[in-house]
């Protein structure tokens, strides 16, 4: 049985081409920097070939991100801005795009820097283990009511029926296996020997060999599981996928733990699924913005079946650190030779 690899500690990185030789031209430019938790020792290459990095407070609005984009050359994406089309056609001098993460599609306008020739390249793999141990860890807090229970001296159940199950007794279905969703499965399945199904566009023989999980449709999924986890990132065709006919089929009391984009899941269709009693508690890593009149709807009526952190699965020193090095690597590649192997956009490359 294959296993999985361990993601690389930092100290393992090893950058995707050969650094410029000693001794190369410097550059002259400006690399923007967005988002907490970057250790400013890891953006010191970058200052080494000449580039001046600057940090500016964020987030950024799109009128500030278009400001700050003048005269750079590189942008280093780790925060919650948008980089949108009119924010890029004013970046005349801008060649890349780096995105800390996976989940570039709802940040980054990625069509119209194919068009004005702008590299985007992400970080996969940087942060699956921090992803999947945080989705783990909160199917755990939400399968056995921990949040419910803190600061109590005593439980306080009422009957038998409110003791909680052990994983190992419930059916996790996992929405999205990609490397995040597999990484999950192979800890709920090796670690507690959960039960476990998943959908995705494509079925994946080998996961399902390794693993020991089983494919079904969606709606199959959402009936057949007590957890159902959303592991997709936001697209047009993923935007308020989990709706009312998914949370519909979902078993009375299931528990729905979304630590993905909060758009894939319809807010609407959640405070129904709350409401009946069809969700017993529903897990977020973000949230729906302010601009979203149901979800304060939802914190209101429902703030003790509600388990929302600040969008954070991915932030762990390791993980950061793996992803800005990456980043880093990725911003000297495009830079030095016009490409890079995490790019996600279509442009035309030069060939080597």
């Amino acid at each position: 049985m294959s296993q999985t690899a361990a993601p690389r500690d930092i100290t393992d990185y090893r950058p995707a081409r050969p650094r410029p030789a000693a001794g190369a031209a410097r550059r002259d430019g400006t690399v923007l920097v967005t988002g907490a938790g970057i250790d400013g020792a890891l953006l010191e290459p970058l200052a080494r070939q000449g580039l001046t990095v600057r940090r500016p407070a964020s987030p950024l609005t799109e009128d500030l991100l278009a400001r700050e984009l003048r005269g750079a050359v590189a942008y280093l994406h780790g925060g919650e801005e948008r980089a949108t089309a009119r924010a890029l056609r004013k970046a005349k001098t801008l060649k890349v795009v780096a995105f800390l993460g996976v989940g570039y599609e709802n940040f980054v306008d990625v069509a119209a820097a194919d068009r004005l020739g702008i590299a985007v390249t992400n970080t996969p793999g940087a942060a699956t283990d921090a992803v999947a141990t945080f989705t783990v860890a909160q199917i755990v807090n939400a399968n056995l009511g921990i949040p419910r229970h803190l600061g109590e001296r005593v439980p306080g159940w009422q009957g038998s029926d409110e003791l909680p199950h052990e994983l190992a007794a419930r059916s996790v279905g996992i929405i999205g296996m990609g490397a995040n969703g597999r990484r999950i499965a192979e800890i709920l399945r090796r670690g507690f020997g959960v039960r476990v199904s998943y959908y995705s566009r494509t079925r994946k023989p080998d996961a399902e060999r390794d693993l020991g999980i089983s494919y079904l449709p969606l709606l199959d999924l959402a009936a057949a599981s007590d957890i159902l986890v959303v592991m997709v990132p936001e697209t047009g065709e993923t935007r308020s996928m989990i709706d009312s006919s998914v949370i519909s089929r979902m078993p009375e009391g299931a528990i729905l733990v979304n630590t993905a984009r909060p758009a894939i899941v319809s807010p609407g269709a959640l405070y129904a699924g709350l409401e009946k009693g069809r969700v017993s508690m529903a897990v977020f890593d973000g949230f729906y913005g302010r601009e979203c009149e149901e979800a304060g709807e939802l914190r209101r009526d429902f703030p003790d079946r509600l388990l929302v952190t600040g969008h954070i699965a991915s932030h762990t020193a390791e993980a950061m650190h793996r992803m800005v090095r990456q980043a880093v690597q990725s911003i000297e590649n495009v830079l030095t030779y016009g490409s890079d192997e995490h790019e996600v956009g279509t442009r035309p490359r030069p060939r080597f």
